[in-house]
């Protein structure tokens, strides 16, 4: 048995694809990205207390964040189990959900930083458990545009930072 660890804080940065295109409302912002070490050890559960996002292109919408454990064996989601195309309405089934064990969601709105050329999107005391699967420390992100953004010009443009507690 592990020894009982606490206050282990993090903060992770990942970057991801997204679509350099014309985007709308509901559209596929980004689909699974790796959260590697997002738990302090294989299997434990682990709690996400912060969000942190800098909109670099200034796309000027809010974002839901999807969260998943992954496949079964703790991989990775495939391809057939995105959210759908980048750029497009979301097209996941109940069963493609189920499979890779979505377990949470955050919406991040627009009220919380404007710096003119850029977003900046905060969200706190958020108090998400998630468990990754035995054989893993990774959980997987992705996101939804929520609102019309402006057109993105750059597929690296986004910065997410997510704070975690054990």
């Amino acid at each position: 048995m592990s020894e009982i660890k606490r206050n282990l804080r993090r903060v992770i940065k990942i970057q991801p694809t997204i679509a350099a295109d014309d985007n709308d409302d509901n559209h596929v912002a980004f689909n699974w990205t790796t959260i590697p070490g997002a738990c302090s050890e294989k299997g434990v559960a682990t709690m996400l207390q912060s969000v942190g996002v800098l909109d670099a292109d200034d796309s000027g919408a809010p974002l839901e964040l999807i969260f998943a454990v992954g496949q079964t064996d703790g991989s990775a989601p495939s391809g057939a189990q995105k959210l759908g195309h980048s750029s497009a309405a979301m097209d996941i089934t109940a069963a493609e959900a189920q499979a890779v064990q979505i377990c949470g969601n955050v919406q991040l709105t627009l009220t919380e930083g404007d710096i003119t050329t850029a977003q900046v999107i905060t969200a706190t005391n958020i108090g998400l458990v998630m468990q990754p699967h035995v054989t893993s420390d990774a959980l997987y992100v992705a996101g939804i545009w929520r609102g019309d953004p402006a057109s993105t010009g750059a597929t690296d443009s986004l910065d997410i930072y997510l704070g975690f507690e054990d």
